[in-house]
């Protein structure tokens, strides 16, 4: 049976999981609060998708040593300590506890949360869509990939069949979407996280793509997108999030027995109104 080190959780995060090269500029990655000896054996390890206070009671109540989250506190530079923010720095002061923060690595990485979507869909890799930093190292963020249809069933795929298959894998109840129910889909191009724009969603297009799964839209980009032929569709945040966990989860628990893995699976902040 493997024992598990926090010297060592760190180094198969930085280089398999959550790869440090694929940190994009400089946003909040890897040790994000630090008050555990990194020799010792870590025996209890919480992962969620954000550090409210819900998730970071639920670690000291089950009395882990280590917090991997993909959102870190903060994501600007702080210009005060709000009372929230005091809250939750306060709680951690009292436990020896760590916290990782995953952020864009865990979005680009084999097996990450673009890829857990594709593979969620049942589609079919054809390539990474790459996207530069701002020190210009490419970055597979996002997931170009064709359209399979479930055995016994039609051989093309059409938007509505898409919307459909995406309510009910990722456990969505509405969908928001651009383009023609009708319309067929021959190329997805999946990009996790909030990374939307004008230049990606015209480079998405050079790519040969007709269909952009992403996570966040707006009115711009959804208007854009109509003008220039590209249907678009706006995935859960924390559904597809949550689902990536999950995998890594279980990923450690089957390869790291001796150390306990807890997923702390929070409620979607965002709430539907049927």
């Amino acid at each position: 049976m493997k024992s598990m080190y926090l010297t060592e959780i760190e180094t198969i995060l930085k280089s398999k999981i959550s790869p440090k090269c694929y940190q994009m500029d400089s946003e909040i990655y890897g040790f994000h609060y630090n008050r555990t000896n990194r020799e010792k054996f870590v025996k209890k390890i919480v992962l969620t998708v954000d550090l409210s206070l819900e998730s970071i009671h639920y670690a000291i109540k089950n009395k882990a040593s280590l917090i991997i989250s993909h959102h870190g506190l903060f994501q600007e530079v702080l210009r005060n300590f709000d009372p929230h923010l005091i809250n939750k720095l306060s709680l951690l002061s009292r436990y020896p506890i760590s916290i990782y923060i995953l952020n864009t690595p865990f979005i680009a990485a084999e097996g990450g949360i673009s890829e857990t979507i594709m593979e969620a869909l049942y589609l079919k890799l054809d390539r990474p869509l790459y996207i530069k930093n701002s020190t210009g190292i490419k970055i597979p963020l996002g997931r170009i990939c064709y359209p399979e249809m479930y055995p016994g069933k039609k051989t093309s795929m059409n938007l509505e069949d898409l919307l459909k298959r995406i309510k009910v894998n990722l456990d969505m109840k509405s969908i928001s979407y651009v383009g023609v129910l009708l319309k067929e889909i021959n190329r997805i191009c999946i990009v996790g996280g909030n990374y939307i724009n004008e230049y990606i969603i015209r480079k998405v297009i050079r790519k040969g793509c007709d269909c952009y799964i992403s996570f966040n839209i707006d009115h711009y980009l959804a208007s854009l997108a109509r003008d220039l032929g590209l249907t678009l569709i706006e995935a859960s945040h924390y559904n597809s999030e949550i689902m990536a966990l999950r995998k890594l989860c279980n990923f450690f628990s089957l390869e790291f027995p001796q150390t306990e893995f807890m997923l702390f699976e929070s409620r979607n902040p965002i709430n539907f109104f049927a």
